[in-house]
């Protein structure tokens, strides 16, 4: 067996592995926790965006999270108005944030850095402003409603679904796709290729690789990556300017950070952080004597002292240290 197809096959053991693990898990879940759980799949899959966009080939994003908006209103403008199945708004989810992507990162291409960063914070801003523009499709500030459904009569006949446990399911075998797709393409050629570019632009160009092309591709493959996640994380219920705030972007970037950046399973336990830490810390002070209006900035704060000593003391992550010595 050559070594693409042990990689393929390790990969597949991976998925499968933690899929069966969390599938599991969802029984001994109560609802509350089901749903936090489904919550740490969608978001998984926009911080695996930036793994490839950030980890991979070194480019800076602000705006992941416009990315996973224009993925979660194309999938809902599908669903509410053709009546369309959540599968297929994921394809197209997919493919509409693939075009947008492309055009993004062609402009991105010509710029790097603090520049690339503040160009995504600009469409990330602007959305609320698109929203309203267009709100005869778009549904303004109320934006679209849109949800998981319910399951099937089959399975409903089997076992008694609750709605939280049906979005774990849902979002299971999507998140999972996404980390299998992503796996395989950071340890294929066109990965390493990216990594090259990342690490010295020059050399990557004096070696034959094609730079820009090289950044617009991983635009691209990132921010279809982003979109996907943005559908599923929008059959919450609601796909809206608020659903989507600069503050989900920031969210997706503390959590590639905690995690390790250009980790995928850095990305993994990142996004178990920033969605259970809230609530160990609310657990932690529940029996202490601590104002409402301290507790409810507490998790805020902590998360960003976190992210603050995680820079400082280990900038690789979680994660980041251990994927760095195999490569």
């Amino acid at each position: 067996m050559d070594k693409g197809k042990k990689i393929w096959r390790k990969n597949l053991i991976k998925s499968l592995t933690l899929g069966v693990f969390l599938f599991l898990l969802s029984f001994t879940f109560e609802p509350y926790n089901q749903g936090q759980l489904a919550l740490v799949l969608m978001l998984f899959i926009g911080v695996l965006s930036l793994t490839v966009l950030t980890g991979a080939s070194g480019q800076i994003s602000l705006g992941q999270g416009a990315l996973m908006a224009v993925g979660g209103y194309a999938s809902a403008s599908l669903i509410t108005n053709l009546g369309a199945s959540i599968w297929v708004g994921f394809l197209v989810a997919v493919s509409a944030t693939a075009i947008f992507g492309l055009i993004l990162g062609t402009a991105a291409a010509r710029v790097s850095g603090p520049y690339l960063a503040g160009t995504t914070l600009v469409i990330a801003l602007a959305l609320p402003s698109v929203a309203n523009r267009f709100e005869s499709v778009l549904g303004g500030d109320v934006g679209l409603i849109v949800d998981f459904g319910t399951p099937p009569a089959w399975i409903s006949n089997l076992i008694e679904v609750g709605y939280e446990q049906w979005q774990l399911w849902v979002a299971l075998p999507v998140a999972l796709t996404a980390l299998f797709f992503t796996s395989n393409l950071m340890a294929s050629r066109a990965g390493r290729s990216w990594q090259a570019v990342r690490d010295d632009e020059i050399g990557a160009a004096v070696s034959g690789i094609p730079v820009a092309r090289t950044k617009v591709i991983v635009f691209v493959v990132s921010s279809a990556i982003a979109g996907l996640g943005g559908a599923l994380y929008g059959l919450r219920g609601l796909v809206g300017p608020s659903v989507y705030p600069v503050s989900l972007s920031l969210t997706l970037l503390t959590a590639a950070i905690l995690g390790g950046v250009g980790s995928i399973a850095g990305a993994f336990i990142g996004t178990l952080i920033v969605v259970f830490l809230p609530d160990l810390i609310d657990w932690a002070i529940s029996g202490l004597a601590i104002s409402e209006q301290f507790s409810n900035y507490l998790p805020s704060l902590l998360t960003g002292v976190l992210l603050l000593a995680t820079i400082i003391i280990n900038p690789a992550g979680v994660m980041g240290a251990g994927h760095r010595r195999k490569h």
